[in-house]
């Protein structure tokens, strides 16, 4: 009797439990039919309340609106953020899938971070270069979301208002940085050519009707004018010698907080920075060693010098000299990465499509040039068809001088570090991965920095680590150069404007102990005094994806594989690597 009462208890047990785990699931899924039934509606509010940005993402709803920028819709951008933060906590978190709770987790970032902007961190009175109409333009007139006519359709409704976006504009700007309203005026300067000749044979070449090409043409002349009239007007402010700008560097509390919103980290800027000051003395000492072992190839008679600085770099300057000519470095990088393909295939890293792969190389289009030597171009998020493409500057262009400079700096091993970081298996790839497997097209609109240029310096060292190159030392050099370069990126970052470090302490760090040239080092610089935090995201996103990694390996013991670890990471998008973190090692 005790047994058979014993029984009964425990199937009813059974029954209790099985019906909890049975509501349980059923209270989940309706709580994530609701998120998706949320999202969905938030990113339309969203390009609807953010037109611009809604262009660049290929979401084509609202492209031709033109926001003014005055105090009105700064606040209404506030208010739009704090109703939609409301709405997301109404939601219950719990119950929310673990893809949903990392979408949950980059919405309620986008909101806090969007308030943060516009009422602390105030961008809009300081930063002049926010305001330029000609990206959005660009976009709109080339690329092929619709037929030509429409398109510039809508670039006439779009411009209509563009006088008063810029006396708004110009009216915002309380006390620019010089270093900012500079930038704006050149910017703005060189954004007029979207106007230019282009543009003319496209409207040319239209089924506008007589009345439509008037209206259009009447737009471009209101357009062009008003970014004349605000480059002027940002002269003037920039020859008046009593003008007091305001101080490009933001100091410690704005820099942790913008750390906080932008690369969504659990690092701190200062743990980052301790963190690149050590490694940097750990590249030097591994560089040295390895310098030393080539000395007597490149060096066969003369003594090694004393200082392990100039050891290295004296091997480097041999090294550099080692480089294709300007007509066969587009031919060399472009075999680089059918070589690259073939290596992540065979070494079993990633499970990557062999019959058709959507990357190609090609010569970098004329509007893109003059900014890097090659690039990544995906395709838009909402834009699911397209080409992913590896763009290569022409060389053949530049002067003599200035070619062999970039040959020197990009010679035949760094150069195959480049493909590596923006080809295979870095930035196309990634953007393929996340076009193509990530379950929410929010983690493609709002990308996470840290987490993109983290996982393209990650690939470089897995890649010579993995056997690419094979461990030759000019390889491995080459590799360090490219660490140097990446961690001195938060070094500088934080220096400049946390620490308030003068200008040849930065020259100092980047050239004797980063081996930069004096090109690059003035290029690094300007960017490190127009921007904040942006630099710290390839440093800090490669080490959370090499402690992920290592964390992972240890979690799955025996079953542990390279391969399997790139294919979940991968799988959540361009998701903060905190929250994929999370999921993975759960």
């Amino acid at each position: 009797m005790k047994k058979a009462f014993t029984k009964l208890v425990l199937v009813f047990i059974t029954i209790a439990l099985v019906s909890c785990n049975s509501n349980k699931k059923e209270s989940n899924d309706t709580t994530d039919k609701s998120f998706a039934t949320f999202e969905t509606n938030f990113l339309d509010a969203y390009w609807k309340q953010y037109p611009s940005a809604s262009i660049g993402v290929g979401y084509g709803k609202y492209y031709d609106k033109l926001i003014i920028p005055n105090a009105a819709t700064f606040a209404n951008n506030v208010s739009f953020s704090k109703k939609w933060l409301a709405d997301l906590e109404a939601l219950d978190y719990d119950q929310l899938s673990d893809n949903n709770k990392i979408s949950n987790n980059i919405i309620k970032n986008q909101l806090k971070s969007d308030i943060w902007y516009t009422t602390v961190f105030k961008q809009q009175e300081w930063d002049a270069s926010v305001y330029n109409i000609s990206g959005s333009c660009d976009y709109i007139i080339n690329q092929p979301y619709a037929p030509l006519d429409e398109r510039l359709k809508i670039l006439t409704k779009f411009l209509e208002n563009s006088d008063v976006y810029y006396k708004a504009a110009l009216a915002n700007l309380k006390q620019p940085t010089k270093e900012h309203l500079e930038m704006a005026i050149n910017q703005n300067k060189g954004g007029l050519g979207v106007f230019g000749k282009s543009l003319t044979d496209s409207i040319a070449a239209s089924h506008l009707s007589a009345t439509e090409k008037e209206s259009l043409q009447k737009n471009i002349i209101k357009a062009t004018t008003a970014m004349n009239d605000y480059v002027s007007g940002l002269e003037k402010i920039d020859a008046d010698k009593g003008f007091k700008f305001k101080d490009y560097r933001i100091g410690k509390k704005l820099f942790a907080e913008k750390f906080k919103y932008d690369l969504a980290t659990d690092f701190t800027p200062e743990q980052i920075y301790a963190k690149a000051v050590t490694d940097k003395k750990f590249y030097h000492n591994k560089m040295y060693v390895t310098a030393s072992k080539v000395w007597t190839k490149y060096y066969p008679t003369q003594a090694k010098p004393k200082d392990s600085l100039e050891v290295i770099r004296m091997v480097l300057s041999k090294i550099q000299l080692n480089h294709p000519t300007p007509a066969n470095f587009y031919k060399s990088l472009k075999n680089q990465v059918t070589q690259l393909k073939k290596f992540i295939i065979e070494k079993d890293l990633f499970d990557f499509d062999t019959i058709s792969p959507p990357i190609k190389v090609r010569y970098m289009p004329e509007y893109a040039r003059g900014f890097a030597l090659a690039n990544a171009e995906f395709i838009p998020p909402y834009q699911k068809k397209g080409t992913t493409y590896f763009n290569i500057d022409d060389l053949t262009q530049y002067s003599p001088a200035k070619a062999e400079s970039a040959l020197r700096e990009t010679n035949s091993y760094s150069s195959q570090i480049l493909s590596i970081h923006e080809a295979v298996p870095g930035h196309c790839l990634q953007g393929i991965y996340n076009n193509k497997k990530s379950p929410d097209v929010l983690r493609s609109v709002f990308q996470n920095g840290a987490m993109i240029e983290g996982w393209a310096v990650y690939c470089e060292k897995m890649m010579i680590d993995e056997g690419w190159g094979n461990h030759e030392p000019e390889i491995e050099l080459a590799l360090g150069v490219w660490k140097l370069r990446e961690l001195a990126n938060t070094i500088i970052d934080y220096d400049i404007q946390c620490l308030n470090k003068p200008k040849e302490d930065i020259v100092n760090l980047l050239s004797k102990e980063c081996f930069q040239t004096d090109q690059q080092v003035e290029e690094k610089y300007h960017r490190a005094t127009v921007s904040q935090v942006q630099l710290c995201s390839y440093y800090s996103g490669a080490t959370a994806i090499q402690q992920l990694r290592d964390d992972y390996q240890k979690k799955m013991g025996d079953k542990y594989s390279l391969k399997d670890f790139h294919e979940k990471f991968l799988s959540f998008g361009s998701s903060p690597v905190k929250y994929i973190r999370e999921r993975m090692l759960q």
